[in-house]
């Protein structure tokens, strides 16, 4: 796993480690202090995205939240986020989320980052 290398710190760091990734998907292991609330897993998708930063010290910010949806309360600390690069166009990077267990899927969405 690779340490994801964020501005971020305690308590609102919560995406630690790019657990695999390709060229428009990547799977972020994230954990959170206490039971994760909607804010929070929307923050850490965007977080998340990092693991398509080309390295350079970039700032990215969140623009835009469409189709967030919580199907299911979140009772664990730890989880895998899914995050998938839809496209990209003159600074600004299009995601898909999702988180799942064993019983499906418990959250997803579509966020907005601008890199700055």
């Amino acid at each position: 796993m690779i340490e994801l290398q964020l501005p971020h710190q305690a308590p609102i760091r919560f995406a630690k480690y790019i657990v695999s990734k390709d060229d428009t998907t990547a799977v972020v292991k994230v954990k959170f202090e206490t039971i994760p609330t909607l804010p929070m897993i929307v923050e850490s998708a965007a977080q998340s995205s990092a693991a398509f930063s080309d390295g350079k010290n970039k700032n990215g910010f969140l623009v835009t939240l469409k189709n967030i949806k919580l199907l299911e309360k979140l009772n664990h600390l730890e989880y895998d986020i899914k995050v998938s690069l839809e496209y990209e166009f003159e600074g600004f990077s299009y995601f898909n989320f999702e988180i799942n267990s064993e019983r499906g899927l418990l959250s997803s969405g579509k966020f907005m980052i601008s890199i700055g």
